[in-house]
């Protein structure tokens, strides 16, 4: 990212005022930094942190008749985040910057935020980023001990919520349409023709969310807990190979319908109504059961996921 830091300190070495009465300031060149005192600041947490030079080093000087010194830095800062992605895709996640003076402990040099903000770290522009919101920046002041005494930190705390609209799409809507597709297979019947009927959608159907949770797995980062679309994934499939198993029992019950021709035509109408009403009463429960356990699974994702873990 893009940062504009500015430095102000006081420098009583450095006044002017009884010099030169008339004149408020002096604007100086980068060059003439390099023979000042400076509180010597870093992001002691960055992995890279440059100073643009294009065409020349983005550095403001400007000194005051009283001695105060402000610095400005145009600086590109790529900063350490550690993801949770525990909560995926509805995660918001937490970016921390560190500022301090990596040479002065707080008995040299005291870091403080500008008191004259209300808000001392903000943005110039709106940012859009292709996959996260910036929900807020909390600018802290932290001392931390270390061995060679107690430094003054300033804290940047960046929390981005995570754009979910797009995987909304690409995951739940198609999850959504396959587990419907899947129990239509409870009206095709239990004919021998509708149970291959059946045995192929069923199998499409769950070949499909396979496929689909194979490519949202290669675009993560390999993690070794659970995702909340991993739980998503893996309780619609499973409703999908209920739903097969299902159609294997209807397919057991079937079978009893079949038997070799009999002297007796009662006899055996009698004994080929009661596998057939069966099976119907088994794909008459299914429509009722399967959606309203559905209902319920969706009802404590959404609850846990989307509400108690937020």
């Amino acid at each position: 990212m893009d940062l504009y830091v500015n430095e102000i300190w006081h420098d009583s070495k450095l006044a002017f005022g009884h010099l030169s009465p008339c004149k408020g300031n002096l604007t100086l060149n980068e060059a003439v930094l390099s023979r000042l005192w400076t509180p010597n600041t870093c992001f002691v947490n960055s992995k890279v942190a440059d100073i643009h030079d294009s065409p020349s080093r983005n550095i403001y000087l400007t000194l005051f008749s009283n001695g105060t010194v402000w610095v400005n830095y145009r600086v590109r800062v790529k900063g350490p985040c550690s993801m949770d992605l525990s909560n995926f895709p509805m995660d918001t996640q937490t970016c921390l910057l560190i500022y301090e003076s990596f040479v002065y402990n707080s008995q040299e040099v005291r870091m403080r935020w500008n008191a004259d903000r209300p808000d001392p770290v903000y943005m110039l522009r709106p940012i859009n980023l292709p996959d996260f919101d910036i929900e807020k920046i909390d600018p802290v002041l932290v001392r931390v001990v270390y061995p060679a005494g107690l430094w003054d930190e300033l804290h940047v705390r960046f929390t981005f919520k995570r754009r979910c609209a797009w995987y909304f799409l690409q995951s739940y809507v198609p999850t959504y349409l396959t587990i419907f597709i899947s129990w239509i297979a409870f009206s095709l019947g239990p004919s021998p023709k509708a149970v291959q009927a059946r045995t192929m959608l069923g199998v499409n159907a769950l070949l499909a969310i396979i496929m689909q949770f194979g490519s949202t797995l290669r675009k993560l980062p390999r993690v070794s807990y659970v995702k909340a679309i991993d739980v998503w994934l893996l309780g619609s499939m499973t409703f999908i190979f209920l739903s097969l198993v299902e159609l294997a029992i209807v397919g057991l019950k079937m079978r009893g319908e079949v038997k070799p021709p009999s002297s007796s035509t009662d006899c055996c109408c009698s004994k080929t109504s009661d596998p057939i009403r069966t099976v119907h009463r088994i794909d008459s429960c299914a429509k009722i059961i399967f959606p309203a356990v559905y209902s319920v699974f969706n009802i404590v994702y959404w609850a846990y996921y989307g509400l108690l873990v937020q």
